[in-house]
This record gives C-alpha cells, sequence and structure tokens, in this order.
C-alpha cells in the first residue's frame, strides 16, 4: 500500500494515513503520480459493493477526500497544467466502477481538472472563519439575535471539555431516531484523533442534565465542527449556538480556521448563516452509469421517505 511521502500534519485530517485506515478498517487503497522520481500526488480511495455495483466513495465520517497535491512551486499556468496531468493520470488508473463520488475541500484546486476529464462537478456549501480573522470582529459579524441567544445560554448552560464521545453516544442514542451512526467507528475515531492531540468534546450541561453535544476533529490548517446532537425537549434557546461560539473559540487559540461543516436543512444553513459567515462551496466530484444513477435515486427514496435514514455523507 503506497501512502503519502510527505508530513502527515501537513494533510487534511482526512488525508492522515492514521485516519483513513482506521476509517476504513484498514481497506483504502491508493494511486500515487511521480514526476521526476518523486510522488507529487495522491489519490486516497475506498472501493465498495452494494446490490451488485461497484463504487468508490468517501469513508463514513470523512468530510473531504480527492487528491493531494505534492507539486513543485511554479507559476499558475504550469501548476493547472500538472494538476491537469495528474488528474488525467488518476482517472487512467482508477478501477472500473458503476459510481464515484467523493466532496473535495473548499482550497483544493482539482475540481476544473476532473469537469475537463469527464466528471460532473456539483455544489455544496459549508461556511467558514476565516483563520486571521480576530474573534471581536467574528462576534460582531454575528447577527444580533444570535448574540443574544448565546449570551442567555451562556448562562443558564455548563460547558464541559472531554475525551470521551461516551455522553455524546447517549444523547445520540436517546435523541435521533433514525440515525445512521456507527458508534464503534465513531469511538475509534475519535480516541485515535484524541490521543494525537486533534480531538475534544463539547457538552452542554443544564444541570445535571445534558442539553447539547458536539465533537471537533482538527489538523493543521482547519478545525470541523464534526458532529452534534441536541436534546429536543430542553427549552435553553441558543444552546447549539453556544457550543459552536466555544468551538469558534478553540479554533482561535489554535490559529486555524473554523469550519462549520456544511449543514442537513434549510434551518440549520440559515441558523450557520446567522453567524455572519460568507457561505464557501465545497464542490462534489461524480460519475455514475445510468443504471446506478437510477439505483441511487431509488435508493435515497426509499431511505429518506420510508427508512428515514438519509444521511448527508452516506453514498
Amino acid at each position: 500500500m503506497t501512502k503519502f511521502s510527505s508530513c502527515s500534519r501537513e494533510r487534511s485530517i482526512f488525508h492522515q494515513d492514521w485516519w483513513l485506515e482506521c476509517s476504513t478498517g484498514r481497506k483504502i487503497s491508493y494511486i500515487n503520480v511521480e514526476m521526476g522520481g518523486r510522488v507529487v500526488a495522491v489519490l486516497p480511495f475506498l472501493r465498495k459493493s452494494r446490490f451488485g455495483f461497484s463504487v468508490i466513495k468517501m469513508p463514513k465520517y470523512t468530510r473531504t477526500l480527492g487528491p493531494y497535491f505534492d507539486l513543485p512551486a511554479s507559476k499558475t499556468f504550469r501548476r493547472q497544467q500538472n494538476i491537469r496531468h495528474v488528474v488525467d493520470e488518476f482517472v487512467s488508473r482508477l478501477p472500473k466502477t458503476h459510481g464515484i463520488r467523493f466532496f473535495i475541500d473548499p482550497e483544493n484546486e482539482s475540481a476544473f481538472a476532473f469537469k475537463l476529464a469527464g466528471f460532473k462537478i456539483y455544489q455544496d456549501f459549508t461556511f467558514r472563519v476565516p483563520r486571521h480573522k480576530p474573534l471581536d470582529e467574528v462576534w460582531r459579524d454575528c447577527d444580533q439575535k444570535t448574540r443574544n441567544l448565546i449570551r442567555t445560554a451562556q448562562k443558564k448552560l455548563t460547558i464541559r471539555y472531554e475525551g470521551t464521545v461516551e455522553a455524546f453516544i447517549a444523547l445520540s442514542r436517546r435523541e435521533v431516531r433514525h440515525n445512521t451512526h456507527d458508534f464503534s467507528l465513531l469511538r475509534k475515531l475519535f480516541a485515535e484523533a484524541y490521543k494525537r492531540g486533534q480531538a475534544i468534546a463539547l457538552y452542554a450541561y443544564d444541570g445535571g442534565n445534558l442539553v447539547s453535544a458536539a465533537l471537533l476533529i482538527w489538523d493543521d490548517n482547519v478545525l470541523y465542527y464534526w458532529q452534534s446532537v441536541r436534546s429536543v425537549e430542553s427549552r435553553v434557546a441558543g444552546k447549539n449556538m453556544l457550543l459552536i461560539w466555544k468551538a469558534i473559540e478553540i479554533a482561535k487559540k489554535r490559529n486555524l480556521i473554523f469550519d462549520f461543516d456544511g449543514f442537513g436543512s434549510v434551518k440549520s444553513a440559515v441558523m450557520l448563516a446567522s453567524f455572519g459567515q460568507k457561505p464557501v462551496p465545497q464542490p462534489e466530484i461524480v460519475r455514475e452509469t445510468f443504471i446506478y444513477k437510477v439505483e441511487r435515486v431509488i435508493n435515497n427514496f426509499v431511505r429518506k421517505y420510508i427508512t428515514k435514514k438519509s444521511y448527508k455523507y452516506d453514498f
């Protein structure tokens, strides 16, 4: 198995070898491209079979993937030309499948090259707080109502910072009727990240009752608001916003970009937008056969409206 030759800490947490091996049960594959005898790009991918279809997808709980580049310094034209060459090489060496689907990081430069290689590019969005924006400016960016809700929640709730996910899992099991979590995998990923100093759990308590929880993970560039859950019975407005604000504070202390990690509904998108940050495009790279596309549409309909287990990052 070929891995990245460059330092693990320079890469997205989702590209780091330990994450890929843990999230896939050591079933991750790699394609690497060389220039001048040196590895300049690597594409990790997970190949799975389902209902007779072979697909390439992101591992569960992995937010972005796609290629990682370590190209030599060059002018813009040459760099973009090299990226197109690398992507063409990746595409020619990928195994034949019925479908390929993955998100790339907003800062990843490969979307145009994949478009030219025959893939469809869809646009999702997240919100990000820039690394160098001062915390007081981030606070002023927030809608007045959002600031008021955070202040009120802070007076009523106690925030705990912990290194385990058990309280998060317990709250999820209680509150999410049709959840798609793989709690065993979630435990493993969080534990591996935590022991590397790349994760923390945030818990909001109303007296002795846990009313909101969030799991944060990070690398050397971005802190992700990775997982969250709340009590629907709690009447403390702003409990989710308070945890997001506490997560932003952690990102600022670590001098990291803060990523709200997308949204699953219009309501949650509007709530995140109230923090005053611009939507950031997050490209999705897709190629699929007609018959697989039909199967996926039917399967997604069944999960969303019948089994109630539709989940944004599931394939």
